[in-house]
């Protein structure tokens, strides 16, 4: 006998989509240190021409590491909003396939950085990538507020802010990163160590887990 689904049940199961997701994460992370190698006509006799070498890779070095921690903090964005989620639909499997094709293309994004120091357009590259990131973040959060059904209780208006406001900030510093290129491109890469910064102060999301009055979102 055929049964209807109860509009408020239906939904895909969100398991796969969290696995897929932390698949491209973790290659998107690894393919970050290929670039990192010495040049194949760079060879050292000496303790001090090694250290030379090794020197410079200085800009190689730092952007990965940025690289790392900018995807790092995308990962647990999206590890927090699907903290909220109990099922997920054809649109929300959609945004999240945007968002991964974003994450991986990061590794290409540090690439060009790394391999063309004087060239504003790499770092241009780089800063639109995260924003579109951002923009997806935001996009994906907007999603989950407009279907409730997807989401848990948990989800209050407090915790939206928070989360809309975080996403927001982090936005601002590619913006930063590209208007600082247009002057310098080896400043602009360090800028994004603000980024890291902002991140890892205290009053993150986490303290707001489960906490406060079951507010209405803004649907």
């Amino acid at each position: 006998m055929n049964q209807t689904v109860p509009a408020q049940t239906y939904g895909l199961e969100k398991n796969r989509l969290e696995a897929l997701a932390d698949g491209i994460f973790a290659v998107s992370l690894t393919l970050l240190v290929l670039d990192i190698k010495l040049p194949e006509n760079a060879t050292a006799t000496t303790h001090d021409e090694l250290v030379r070498n090794l020197l410079g890779l200085e800009r190689h070095l730092v952007i990965y590491v940025i690289s790392f921690v900018v995807i790092g903090i995308f990962w647990i964005n999206h590890h927090v909003q699907f903290h909220f989620v109990k099922r997920t639909n054809r649109g929300l499997i959609w945004i999240n396939l945007l968002y991964l094709l974003l994450v991986s293309f990061v590794p290409f994004a540090t690439d060009l950085i790394g391999d063309h120091k004087e060239l504003v357009l790499p770092c241009e590259i780089y800063g639109f990538a995260l924003l579109a990131l951002s923009a997806t973040s935001l996009l994906h959060l907007q999603y989950l507020v407009r279907h409730p059904e997807l989401i848990s209780s948990d989800l209050t208006q407090g915790v939206y802010r928070t989360i809309n406001r975080r996403i927001e900030v982090s936005a601002i510093v590619p913006l930063l990163s590209m208007l600082a290129a247009l002057f310098s491109t080896h400043v602009a890469v360090y800028v994004y160590l603000l980024l890291a910064t902002a991140h890892f102060f205290p009053g993150t999301i986490d303290e707001r887990f489960g906490t406060g009055r079951k507010e209405r979102l803004p649907i």
